[in-house]
């Protein structure tokens, strides 16, 4: 088994709710081997395993986050934790990578998001500068042919139904390595001819703000094979119990997928936040309240109850004709997830600590607008301005209102539109009722198909605009009564004067794709507009079938589900409709499946729903066969059942002497049609790309193990953590987040190279420091990316070669066509969304000598739709459609992917500031030129390398540099800006945010920063010996003085000013006061040389006087003893008493002075 080794990072660009992003993991399969894969997705609380084959159902299991991961490396902010990838070859093969390659770890993704996300923590991950980071990890396990379940790492029970067949088991040995526990593959290998199957863990980095991430792996390392995409999301709504298991917060799970679920039931629309919503639900379960729950595009998915107290509420202002248990409407946002039972509407916010850090989600269903009648919801499928939409339609009392619902953060609050009349009262009608609602957040429009009952007309409809900002109702289009006689065309703009047939035209819903400002209108017929206001009828859907809903991809196609559960398909720009199912073409396609045995067709199946993923058409099916059912994800071929349709439909059966010969008719205009000259993707697609290699096994087997995976596994985190440390205010030396890494190693590269090759190497394994690095040179892959961003002025060309060729397959050589005949066969057309904002500029060229024409297509910004904003926010959506005429239907190409339509390239644009673009405080240069021009530089006392300080005396020139994030270019910002003291303090602990009015009031005029009088600098006290600090809260920003770019760059950051003057008045008093100290101090030294004689002879008497004092108390003590022992021996006692006192005589008449001698000589008679 190999494992995933390359991961790609991504940053958000966009305040919680914003851009969905991508986690590429490519892996490196050796030996030929076509990987199938395995996929373990994170949830917050657990997640799920899966793995599985190419034309085998996969099979699922369950699993739980483990506690006991510990990370080394400190984050900014709190993190969930990392999903794990793992790459297994389908022949037998030992485990593990031989030639100590598993492939290269790739961070890709939007920049210019300082957070670090890891894909389901089942607790926050504290950050703080001291602390280290628990980070829980998955150990998952296997089963084997005995028919033993997996124990999931987290202890949790194995669900019924959820068992992995032919896995076998691997020996569950771990490592510790600097307190990270890394599962990694036993020794052993499989047996002769099984599949080497096995699990093993490493971490996938992200940096999205969204929650769902898709990742593509390229099952050898960057060959033409298919890139396999696995589901990288977190299930916010999954708890674990105090026994270790897991259960839904959200209701009860269901095991038994009792048939009348869904067999026979209509299939109902999966609505959900695009590219945003991690946890997809689905409703529609007959007189149950449950819903289908998926956090893998419904790969796999659990069948849940809700905890709801299904009040039934009817009343005279709220009709309600019968009462049901089934879950009509179901929306899913990035966190949370919306119902409607009746006529009530809840709601339940997951666990998301990444998105809302204080609010630990909803300990139950919320019941919101309690006292309102809701017939609908109607979704929004893009976030904007930081948040995501929903809307309520009301009936009853409240009938011509829509509640607009705004999801922040995790928090849902509601408001009523129109805000001070009803939709009819604007209108001026009398009775009226909300069809469908569809929000342009772009524009802050509210569209909504408005129902008119008039008692003395029928009923008609109109499209009615409402304006958020000025609160204005304008009609801008009345439906007609009756659907519009095309007369055989495929279309009919309407403008009044056209014949109509005798079917009323049965208005159900609205449509929106901002990308192209296409609004449709379906029912019974679909009108489609590109301004609101002009529509234009498709006439190939036909009369006798209604629209139930539309799918949509957003990169140019339409899926459509009637009634009848009749698939239809429309591309984007053109006007044919095509049938898909029921047809002969999927007759074609279902009896090849049968015959290849395949398990995803069976006579009885019933579709649950019908959407879009990664470009490409899906089913949600359930199938019966031989009395049990199960739900399956499959592919819709759109390219292959369109390809059936041709022969059927244009052949031709011509008499050549004696026999028939068949030709069939190609519409096709061109045989070869390639992309060219595409430029560098990374300046476009805005996506950050690091390369790590695994570390180099120095064991002669060459395989890895766990110490080597342990160590590639701490050497990504660790890149992370570079990664986001990177995006901080001070500009490192070095325009490169690895810089940092081996900044102070490259010395000592030699060695540890010297150590690798004599097999001397720690852990026997090497790092290579060069292998580290950040890809800024990738190259395109013959094919446009999947979005472009453009900034003010730019543009992205590219060219477009097509070889014509004749009108048949007949085997006969194709003539050289003249220049007039190719300009004729070949025509480009190109279509744009918004021609105010964006220009096309086509060049063409004929290549007589190759039948061949050159088309270079340049696209341009226009300077005018867009104002200042920061990096990779409030992006206008637009798009360009470049599309060969007539080839739309009519062109394949066979690829190594499958087959795939050509002549028609929808490009989404995105106008704005780009993400990954930054000002930065450019402190290297900055010191270096302040030292040149003041002649001198002057550091603080306490020096901080990150944070140099400035003289306040010293003049102050500052730097800024501009960083690309992702492709690497770093130069000085030329443009103007406007420098800004918005905070400050003496110290950094009490460094405060200035109001508006003390911004305002301190910035003009200019000399406040001079510390003068009323300046926040002036009269600082110095809290030591040396002169008093202060550090400046900075913003600098180009917004409205810079017309060179979208971008409103703002930089914050601290500026340490040192050496700041003190005022006049405490200068004053610190002089009073040290030269009242000075004086007080000299004079006492002056009173001390003048009395330190007498002091020293005042000192010497009193010495002697307390001697003699002692001495003499020594005396009487000692005379006093001796009288007491004098009874016994009186003679002795006087002769030694007069020894004594003669003695003592003598000594005190040696030390007395002369006027003593009087009192002596009395004491001795």
């Amino acid at each position: 088994m190999s494992l995933s080794p390359l991961c790609q990072v991504t940053g958000a660009a966009k305040p919680r709710a914003l851009l969905g992003k991508r986690v590429t993991v490519e892996t490196g399969a050796r030996g030929g081997q076509v990987p199938a894969k395995a996929e373990i997705g994170c949830g917050s609380l657990g997640g799920h395993f899966e793995t599985g084959q190419e034309g085998r159902a996969a099979t699922v299991d369950r699993f739980q986050l483990s506690d006991w991961f510990e990370s080394r490396c400190t984050l900014p902010r709190d993190v969930p934790c990392w999903p794990c990838v793992a790459e297994i070859p389908n022949s037998a093969g030992a485990v593990g990578t031989t030639g100590g390659t598993i492939g290269i770890v790739e961070a890709v993704g939007v920049p210019g998001y300082p957070g670090v996300h890891l894909a389901g923590c089942p607790e926050q991950v504290r950050d703080s500068r001291q602390e280290w980071h628990e980070r829980p990890f998955l150990p998952s396990t296997a089963r084997g042919d005995t028919g033993q379940c997996v124990q999931p790492a987290g202890g949790c029970t194995h669900r019924p139904g959820r068992e992995i067949p032919e896995l076998p088991i691997l020996p569950e040995d771990q490592l510790l390595l600097q307190w990270r526990v890394l599962r990694g593959p036993g020794p052993q290998g499989p047996p002769d001819g099984a599949e080497a199957r096995g699990a093993g863990d490493l971490p996938v980095p992200s940096q999205f703000p969204s929650l769902e991430d898709r990742t593509p792996a390229d099952p050898d390392g960057g060959s033409s094979l298919p890139q396999q995409r696995f589901q990288v999301n977190i299930n916010g709504f999954l708890q674990r119990q105090q026994d270790n298991t897991l259960h839904f917060t959200v209701g009860n799970e269901i095991f038994d997928l009792i048939p009348r679920y869904f067999m026979n039931v209509p299939s109902r629309p999966l609505w959900y936040t695009v590219d945003q919503a991690p946890v997809l639900i689905l409703g529609g379960i007959p007189e149950e309240k449950s819903v289908l729950l998926t956090d893998t595009s419904f790969k796999d998915s659990f069948l849940v109850e809700l905890n709801i107290d299904s009040c039934w509420v009817g009343s005279f202002y709220c009709p309600q004709a019968i009462f049901t248990a089934t879950i009509y409407d179901a929306i899913a946002t990035e966190s949370t997830l919306f119902i409607r039972q009746n006529q009530l509407v809840y709601y339940f916010t997951g666990t998301y600590l990444t998105l809302h850090e204080s609010n630990h989600g909803s300990g139950s269903w919320v019941r919101v607008l309690a006292n309102e009648c809701i017939k609908s919801l109607c979704p929004v499928h893009f976030h904007s301005n930081g948040s995501e939409y929903i809307m309520a339609l009301t009936s009853g009392k409240r009938e011509g209102y829509v509640h607009f619902g705004t999801i922040t953060d995790g928090h849902v609050s509601f408001q009523v539109l129109p805000k001070h009349r009803s939709v009819c009262e604007g209108i001026q009608v009398f009775n009226c009722s909300i069809t469908w609602a569809v929000f342009i957040a772009g524009d802050y429009i509210l569209l909504m198909l408005v129902e008119i009952q008039d008692p003395t007309t029928r009923s008609y409809f109109q499209v009615v605009s409402y304006d958020l900002v000025s609160d204005n109702l304008v009609i801008l289009y009345t439906i007609p009564e009756f659907i519009p006689d095309a007369r055989g065309l495929e279309f009919l703009m309407i403008l009044g004067t056209e014949s109509y047939t005798n079917f009323t035209m049965v208005p159900k819903g609205m449509f929106y794709n901002p990308y192209n400002n296409l609004l449709f209108i379906w029912g019974n017929f679909l009108l489609q507009s590109y301004n609101n206001e002009d529509f234009i009828y498709l006439a190939d859907f036909p009369k006798d079938q209604s629209i139930k809903y539309l799918v949509n991809s957003f990169h140019g196609e339409t899926a459509i589900v009637t009634e009848t559960e009749e698939i239809w398909y429309l591309l984007e720009g053109s006007y044919r409709m095509y049938r898909l199912f029921p047809s002969k073409a999927w007759e074609v396609h279902v009896s090849l499946q049968v015959m290849q045995q395949s398990s995803f067709y069976t006579r009885i199946e019933t579709m649950v729903t019908l959407f879009y993923e990664d470009h490409q058409l899906y089913q949600l099916v359930y199938l019966m066969n031989g009395g049990q059912g199960r739900l399956v994800k499959r592919l819709v071929p759109v390219e292959q059942l369109l390809m059936y349709q041709q022969p059927g439909n244009h052949y031709l059966l011509e008499r050549r002497g004696n026999h028939l010969t068949l030709s069939f008719t190609d519409f096709c205009p061109f045989t070869v049609m390639h992309l060219r000259d595409l430029p560098d993707p990374q300046i476009y697609t805005r996506q950050e790309r690091y390369r790590a290699h695994p570390p180099r096994v120095l064991e002669p087997s060459g395989f890895h193990d766990q110490n080597s995976l342990a160590v590639y596994q701490g050497l990504v985190y660790y890149l992370l953590f570079l990664h986001s440390k990177y995006h901080k205010p001070y500009a490192d030396p070095v325009h490169d987040s690895t810089w940092r890494w081996w900044k102070n190693k490259k010395v000592d590269q030699d060695y540890y190279f010297y150590l690798a090759s004599n097999l001397q190497s720690t852990s026997n394994v090497y790092i290579d420091m060069a292998s580290y690095e950040k890809i800024y040179d990738l190259k395109a892959e013959h094919e446009l990316p999947e979005r472009i961003y453009l900034d003010k002025g730019t543009s992205y060309g590219f060219s477009i070669f097509v070889t014509v060729r004749g009108h048949s397959l007949e085997f006969q050589p194709e003539r050289v066509l003249t220049t007039l005949e190719l300009r004729s066969k070949v025509d480009l057309g190109v279509v744009l969304a918004d021609a105010d904002c964006i220009e096309v500029v086509v060049n063409q060229k004929v290549l007589i000598n190759r039948n061949s024409v050159l088309f270079w297509v340049t696209i341009h910004d226009k300077r005018s739709c867009f104002d200042q904003g920061l990096s990779g926010h409030h992006l206008m959506k637009t798009s360009v459609l470049v599309k060969v005429v007539g080839a739309v239907g009519h062109c394949f190409q066979n690829t190594h992917r499958g087959l795939h339509m050509q002549g028609n390239l929808m490009i989404p644009l995105l106008i704005g500031c780009p993400p990954g673009k930054r000002l930065a405080f450019d402190i290297t240069y900055t010191v270096e030129y302040n030292r040149l021009q003041n002649k001198h530089y002057f550091d603080c006392v306490h020096v901080d390398p990150e944070m140099p300080c400035f003289l306040f005396r010293d003049t102050f020139y500052p730097f800024f540099l501009i960083q690309d994030l992702v492709t690497g270019d770093s130069g000085s910002f030329q443009g103007s800006y406007v420098f800004k003291v918005v905070g400050g303090g003496p110290t950094m602990d009490t460094v405060i945010e200035y109001s508006e009015e003390e911004i305002y009031r301190f910035n003009s005029p200019l000399d406040k920063w001079l510390c003068l009088e009323n300046s926040p600098c002036h009269d600082t006290i110095p809290h030591s010996i040396f002169a008093p600090e202060f550090f400046f809260k900075v913003l600098v920003s180009n917004r409205g003085v810079d017309k060179s770019t979208y971008c409103d760059h703002q930089l914050i950051f601290l500026l340490h000013i040192h050496g700041l003057p003190l005022s006049a008045n405490r200068a004053l008093f610190i002089l009073m006061v040290s030269f009242i100290v000075f004086i007080g101090l000299v004079t006492l030294y002056i009173i001390f040389c003048l009395l330190l004689t007498p002091m020293v002879k005042a000192c010497n008497i009193l010495r002697w006087k307390i001697n003699n004092i002692i001495t003499s108390e020594s005396y009487y003590t000692y005379k006093s003893s001796s009288r007491i022992f004098s009874g016994t021996s009186g003679t002795k006692s006087r002769a030694s008493s007069s020894i004594s006192s003669s003695v003592s005589s003598k000594v005190v008449e040696g030390n007395q002075e002369v006027p003593e001698e009087p009192s002596e000589k009395q004491y001795i008679t």
